[in-house]
């Protein structure tokens, strides 16, 4: 499959993305690092959490960038930012302020990254293939999930966290250079932008918002305490779980095709999102690798097919003058997730065991769905009646 099947942009982006993916990724052993200088796990988790909140507060200002601002810019400036914080951490050897202060406006800038990238793929896809090519973009950031763990621990064991932060730093830095062969792309809808909060609660996106929230409450879940599962279950390992997620992920988004971009996307959406939360009631039943092997491959597949939906159907949806809020919305479902989701799934393992609290997530995932299969279908009948009306 050629990559400029989807603009011929598409390629020199899915480079940039893939190197920053690969910057992002490695951190996922910072904790470690924080823990050395003597964090508890409470102290990090509420690191973690209010870098959740600070990226939140960030995203309406985010939002108005990206859209009276080309992305192309707004990749090129936060990237610079990102690069420098990534190299400052080499200074850092206590916990304090100033090792705070980095961690904070790393991860504001990792996410602004993240949404100024999606924003500018979508920008670019024709929009006979904007789905699929959103789904095939998707695999700039699966192809990082599978090989980081491993790629981290080769860097610590070469030479600490130190190879850690320059290895993140130097892929922030290719990513950069890429990010330079992109042209500016001129983006005017020819409706007005309103501002961001506009957009938030614009009618027809409010059911979407809450799929992509409930879906991201079930990654978050797993994300989050895949490890202490593995370690309390001691069965399989967290390695073999995350490649075969990976790994399924990546295939549904490759031999989905164009598929995507011609079927029902509420149905199917429902159908990915439900089947998730299967995985995740499937994880808290597992006693053996066999169980286990067959949730990462249903929830890989149902991650591989529900993303790219909901990224093509915010774009769909959203004026194109507020594509920039739109996506920083979606991409801040996460951080809500995270707020809401993980402390609830914790607090249910803390108090029952994982059962409860998987089966719990899982459970919700399923029951959402139904209410945003319900909601949205009614939107739509009433916006279709009302058009019909109009044109009387």
């Amino acid at each position: 499959m050629s990559l400029k099947r989807f603009g011929p942009n598409f390629p020199t982006l899915f480079a940039a993305a893939i190197l920053q993916e690969l910057s992002f990724g490695v951190l996922v052993h910072l904790p470690g690092y924080l823990s050395d200088l003597g964090a508890t796990e409470g102290l990090i988790g509420l690191l973690y959490s209010a870098s959740a909140i600070v990226s939140l507060v960030s995203r309406p200002w985010l939002g108005r960038i990206l859209d009276l601002t080309h992305r192309r810019t707004v990749m090129l400036v936060v990237g610079t930012m990102n690069i420098t914080v990534l190299l400052l951490l080499l200074t850092t050897s206590v916990w304090g302020p100033w090792l705070w202060l980095l961690f904070l406006s790393q991860r504001v800038f990792q996410v602004s990254l993240f949404t100024s990238i999606i924003t500018y793929g979508a920008d670019s896809i024709p929009l006979e293939r904007r789905t699929q090519g959103l789904a095939i973009f998707g695999l700039s950031g699966l192809i990082p999930i599978s090989i980081v763990g491993y790629l981290g621990d080769g860097l610590l064991a070469l030479n600490g966290f130190n190879a850690l932060f320059w290895a993140a730093a130097s892929f922030s830095i290719l990513s950069w250079f890429v990010v330079w062969a992109l042209p500016v792309l001129p983006v005017r809808g020819r409706q007005p932008r309103r501002g961001f909060w506009q957009a938030l609660v614009q009618k027809n996106m409010l059911p979407l918002w809450f799929a992509a929230l409930l879906f991201f409450v079930g990654i978050e879940t797993m994300f989050t305490f895949t490890r202490t599962y593995f370690n309390e279950r001691q069965v399989g390992s967290v390695g073999l779980f995350f490649v075969i997620y990976g790994a399924s992920a990546a295939i549904t988004r490759i031999f989905g095709g164009s598929r995507y971009d011609t079927m029902p996307h509420r149905t199917v959406l429902v159908s990915a999102v439900s089947i998730f939360g299967a995985g995740l009631l499937l994880m808290g039943l597992a006693e053996s690798i066999v169980p286990l092997v067959f949730a990462a491959l249903i929830m890989g597949s149902a991650h591989g097919v529900a993303f790219p939906l909901l990224s093509s159907e915010v774009v769909n949806r959203a004026r194109v003058s507020e594509r920039g809020s739109a996506m920083s919305i979606f991409t801040a479902l996460f951080d809500v997730a995270l707020l809401i989701g993980a402390p609830a799934v914790g607090f249910l393992i803390d108090g029952f065991d994982y059962l409860v609290a998987f089966s719990s997530a899982g459970v919700t995932l399923f029951v959402g769905s139904m209410i945003y299969t319900i909601w949205d279908r009614r939107l739509e009948r009433t916006e279709g009646k009302a058009i019909a009306e109009a044109q009387i």
